[in-house]
């Protein structure tokens, strides 16, 4: 098999993703200050089309820099220190989580699921039961590192019921998977956009409930921060928005644009026929790859990443994975991830996100993987029959 792209591999890994055609444009445009009436302007477009996505009437907040400095926002602004923060965890980025809130001294009472399964509903009910003077519920969205998209709704509703705060890490589902901030009641929740937006990344959306800022002015909560501390956010939109300045730092504002494009991609699409997208092509894939003979690290399909696959090798691949990952990029272009953590040597990870969501990208990478596994003598596959599962996939969630 030829390659596919000859230049530049196109990306399947679980983030970054390939960039839509209109970001790169933007990337190429002209580049504003971060401040001044011109810019506020652009701005405030840009907090508008994230909080669509958001599904939310909160005050939302875009901040420059990584996901998991929302994250930390998130904690230090609904825990004080020596307060106590369960954390549901079902992977690497879970686990992750935890960690910054335990950093951010929070005492951080850890529930796991086995791996490839979900936290029940009744643990943690359990959980929440033993621990009642616990002030916020902590959970990722979509576990990039199992497959896993976790029920925050169920979640939510049942820390809501006892008076927590919920912090909702939506980094590796943002504009891929269903979410409603004020439907479901989240306090805080976390995107970001060079995933499931196909976007670049430093520009960070954070979506606040009214409850979190009246926490923060009522001086009931006390960050050991300041990039961080929604006190000092505060004060900046309310002092300096006039300047076209709502933030404390200098921003990026080449990320800032390429994100208002991203989502306005996204909104263009229309959100629900953009969720059954990726649920469809993350279906039809997950079809293929079993008509290969290999299985998931997620062992429940109603709980099945609609964004990426992390696919289980069987015993006579694991020893290959480098191999596996090197000669599709090599060969073939197209770059994947191996595990991470706990499956770093026992699963490769296979994005559908955003731009990549689409046949156009999946069937290359179904037939460079089949094509690169047959070439390490594994006999299950057929590139024929795992491209004709997907297309017989699709055609029935079309029609059904």
């Amino acid at each position: 098999m030829s390659q596919y792209w000859s230049e530049d591999p196109v990306l399947m890994i679980p983030g970054p993703s390939e960039l839509h055609p209109r970001v790169r444009q933007v990337l190429t445009g002209r580049f504003y200050p971060h401040y001044g009436s011109e810019w506020g302007e652009i701005y405030w477009g840009v907090e508008e089309a994230v909080r669509k996505i958001f599904r939310t009437r909160n005050e939302v907040i875009v901040m420059p820099g990584p996901g998991c400095l929302g994250l930390e926002l998130g904690v230090v602004n609904v825990a004080n220190r020596g307060d106590k923060v369960v954390a549901l965890t079902n992977g690497f980025f879970g686990d992750r989580f935890a960690e910054i809130a335990s950093y951010c001294a929070a005492e951080v009472v850890t529930l796991s699921s086995p791996p490839g399964y979900i936290v029940s509903i009744e643990a943690l009910k359990e959980c929440l039961d033993k621990n009642p003077d616990a002030v916020a519920l902590i959970v990722v969205q979509n576990e990039s590192a199992t497959g896993i998209l976790n029920p925050i709704p169920q979640y939510v509703e049942i820390a809501k019921k006892r008076g927590l705060f919920t912090v909702v890490d939506s980094i590796s589902a943002f504009g891929g998977a269903d979410l409603d901030v004020d439907g479901w009641g989240i306090d805080v929740c976390v995107g970001y956009p060079n995933k499931c937006l196909s976007g670049v990344p430093g520009a960070l959306p954070v979506s606040i409930s009214n409850e979190v800022w009246e926490r923060v002015e009522r001086g009931l909560v006390h960050p050991a921060t300041w990039m961080t501390n929604l006190r000092v956010w505060r004060w900046y939109r309310r002092n300096w928005a006039s300047h076209g300045h709502p933030y404390p730092t200098t921003v990026n504002t080449y990320a800032y644009l390429a994100l208002k494009v991203a989502a306005e991609v996204a909104l263009e699409e229309g959100l629900e026929k953009r969720y059954e997208r990726h649920r469809r092509m993350a279906a039809a894939f997950r079809a293929a790859t079993k008509a290969m003979g290999l299985g998931f690290v997620s062992k429940n399909e109603e709980y099945a990443s609609p964004t990426i696959t992390a696919i289980e090798l069987p015993p006579d691949l694991r020893g290959k994975i480098e191999h596996i990952v090197g000669k599709m990029l090599r060969d073939y272009r197209i770059m994947i991830s191996r595990g991470i953590a706990a499956t770093e040597e026992t699963a490769i990870r296979i994005g559908h996100m955003g731009y990549t969501a689409s046949p156009r990208f999946l069937i290359p990478t179904l037939t460079a993987l089949s094509e690169t596994l047959t070439s390490l003598g594994y006999q299950k596959c057929s590139t024929g029959d795992a491209v004709d599962t997907f297309y017989r996939a699709l055609g029935k969630l079309q029609t059904g």
